[in-house]
């Protein structure tokens, strides 16, 4: 088989010989069957995502088969009405399937669109070249320009491109600063965790933030949760985040004496290509007032990203290439979380897990509950995918919500952000985001750099949700 190494193989057979025990548990009658195999769903993801024994977005589709087979009942033996739930009937394939056209993966679609048009028409440049020139040339205030210019980009954009983005724009800089020039790291690790930070802001900001929404909208709290509602919670901490981020970074790199800098970046000059800038920007704006005001014109967001994916093909801002090399393989990824939340549902898997929860904790403990698993998201993806984390904790969040405190609409919201952005703020490793990967990939500092000051913007995460459920919770 092409690329199944011994050493993949033998995770292989790991991954499922701890997935295959609750089966087992549920044949001696510890679990009920539905239960058992929708937690075999979830161990053997969980598994599969961890030692990465096929890509993420597969692990995915696999999760979507394996709930049909077990759930549905394209063979008449589904797992539902055989074992446990006999009066029940049994969810259609389509239930299944429907995540990988749910609101919010379109909604995920439409913003990859949007700056994939907003790249190709020159939007970065033209922002950076107006925003940055207001921060003069003191290396530590073009250093937070720069970190301003990449939260920004990356609350509308994936924060993987936003770096590499970014990094093309500074390299010309990074060039001929002297390697020992101690503000190359700093400009290094400061355009990263700024696109990490930036990537909170907004629900389309990474995939954990697409993967709390669906979650939340499937559950039916759309009228508690929305696009401005998400950016009234999520700007306040990441402004703090960036703020303090760049003090640590400018203090543990400070530049040399002396040092200024100056920042340009070339834009089109063409008629037609400043034409199509104030196109792409006039879709922009007009996209994300929509996104606004969901509630008073009633249109799903999902529905609104539709237009700017419509807009950039119909008039060819967005060519059949364009379309290709958008990021379908994190649509897929966030696509498997979705479909695991609605398995969780569907098996009563949810239900369970929230009352062995409930058994072990009440309301009184439901400070700490949050606490816990913004902590066990922020470790699990110091080393896993964020996206895969908030896959695995989001579908596991609402049930234990309600069963904390019951009918408490609030403390569900917050224990599935918390989740979420407990995924999204870790940062202290190269593999623990895309944009640190990328970012180490060009060399010019260690990983004890990112280490001791992507801890702190963890630690400070953790401290600032507790704080904020404890004063507004």
């Amino acid at each position: 088989m092409p690329n199944f190494t011994i050493d993949k193989s033998v995770k292989l057979l790991v991954s499922l010989m701890l997935s295959s025990l609750p089966v087992f548990a549920a044949a001696q009658g510890w679990l009920p069957f539905p239960v058992g195999g929708m937690f075999f769903v979830f161990l053997l993801a969980a598994c599969f995502w961890i030692f990465e024994i096929i890509p993420g977005h597969a692990t995915s589709l696999l999760v979507i088969l394996t709930e049909i087979l077990l759930f549905s009942n394209p063979g008449k033996w589904e797992i539902l009405q055989v074992f446990g739930r006999p009066g029940q009937k049994s969810p259609p394939p389509s239930v299944f399937l429907a995540s990988i056209a749910d609101s919010a993966v379109i909604l995920f679609l439409g913003s990859f669109a949007l700056a994939k048009a907003c790249v190709k028409v020159g939007v970065d440049r033209w922002l950076a070249n107006r925003v940055l020139p207001r921060f003069g040339d003191s290396p530590k205030y073009v250093l937070m320009g720069l970190m301003i210019v990449t939260a920004g980009i990356s609350l509308w954009m994936s924060n993987t491109a936003t770096t590499s983005l970014m990094i093309a724009l500074v390299f010309p800089l990074l060039q001929i600063l002297p390697k020992e020039e101690n503000f190359r790291k700093a400009i290094l690790i400061g355009i990263p965790f700024a696109a990490n930070l930036g990537g909170i802001g907004t629900p389309i900001g990474s995939p954990p933030n697409i993967i709390a929404f669906a979650s939340l909208k499937n559950q039916g709290y759309g009228a508690e949760i929305s696009f401005g509602t998400w950016m009234m919670v999520a700007i306040p901490l990441l402004l703090l985040l960036l703020f303090f981020a760049w003090v640590w970074i400018v203090r543990a790199f400070p530049a040399s004496s002396g040092l200024r800098l100056t920042l340009h970046f070339g834009e089109k000059e063409r008629s037609d290509s400043k034409r199509n800038l104030r196109f792409v920007l006039g879709t922009f704006f007009l996209t994300v007032v929509l996104w606004f005001s969901e509630s008073f014109h009633g249109i799903p967001a999902g529905v609104v990203a539709v237009f700017p994916l419509l807009v950039f093909t119909a008039v060819g801002i967005l060519d059949s290439g364009d379309i290709r090399s958008l990021e379908w393989d994190v649509l897929i990824l966030v696509a498997g979380g979705i479909a695991l939340g609605t398995g969780i549902e569907k098996s009563g898997a949810g239900e369970w897990f929230g009352t062995l929860i409930g058994s072990q904790a009440g309301p009184n403990e439901s400070f700490w509950v949050l606490g816990i698993f913004f902590s066990v998201g922020l470790f699990l993806s110091t080393f896993l995918s964020n996206t895969a984390t908030a896959n695995l904790l989001v579908p596991l969040a609402l049930p234990v919500a309600a069963l904390l405190l019951p009918g408490n609409e609030a403390y569900a919201i917050q224990l599935v952000l918390g989740s979420a952005l407990g995924a999204s703020l870790a940062m202290s490793l190269p593999v623990s985001t895309p944009p640190n990967a990328v970012a180490y990939a060009v060399g010019g500092f260690e990983i004890k750099d990112m280490a001791k000051i992507g801890i702190r913007i963890g630690l400070l995460g953790l401290v600032s949700v507790l704080i904020g459920f404890f004063l507004f919770g």
